[in-house]
């Protein structure tokens, strides 16, 4: 087993994501549309990347809830499977390998200068999750428990996973975007 966490655990994971997406919308878009190289993304584009990501996962736990059945949880802390974690770990900044993204994945618009729309919808879905959390928490979900399908990685997954493999994921593109930022000086 993982790390266990609390709803208000996860709730804060993403309201440090907020942050970082605020703190990262504060830089000028000439530096949000620099690119190290031809085909490495700019920081703006990293951020594209993650709402196109982000939208999947606001599926897929939607179609995880819609279930009729909810489990209730006894236990207030909740854990990734044991084959999971070290997947969701491998995600974690600072990462030593590259992954290839899925072509659907890609940013949409390269040239793009004002990322403002793309940070305000990055903002927007994190809040959603947030909220997600809290209902979950109200109705005292179990979120070990509820499962639904990853079309992406073609495995089942629980809401804790689907919510912790989130955060993991847009942790590693805020340390992406991060170090394209860096060089852009």
């Amino acid at each position: 087993m993982g790390k266990s966490y609390s709803y208000d655990d996860l709730i804060t994971l993403f309201e440090n994501c907020i942050n970082q997406i605020k703190k990262l919308k504060e830089t000028s878009p000439e530096k949000l549309s620099f690119k190290p190289s031809e085909k490495a993304w700019c920081a703006g584009e990293v951020v594209q990347h993650l709402v196109r990501f982000n939208e999947l996962y606001l599926r897929f736990i939607g179609k995880a809830l819609s279930k009729s059945d909810k489990p209730t949880a006894g236990q207030h802390s909740f854990s990734p499977r044991f084959l999971m974690n070290p997947f969701i770990r491998f995600l974690d900044p600072p990462y030593k390998l590259k992954i290839k993204t899925i072509t659907q994945m890609k940013p949409l618009q390269t040239e793009v200068k004002d990322f403002s729309a793309d940070f305000d919808e990055l903002i927007s879905q994190n809040r959603e999750l947030i909220q997600i959390i809290r209902n979950a928490k109200e109705a005292r979900l179990n979120l070990n428990r509820i499962k639904g399908k990853n079309s992406v990685f073609k495995f089942r997954m629980t809401l804790t996973e689907f919510i912790l493999l989130w955060d993991a994921h847009q942790r590693r593109h805020f340390w992406q975007a991060e170090q394209v930022l860096a060089m852009s000086y």
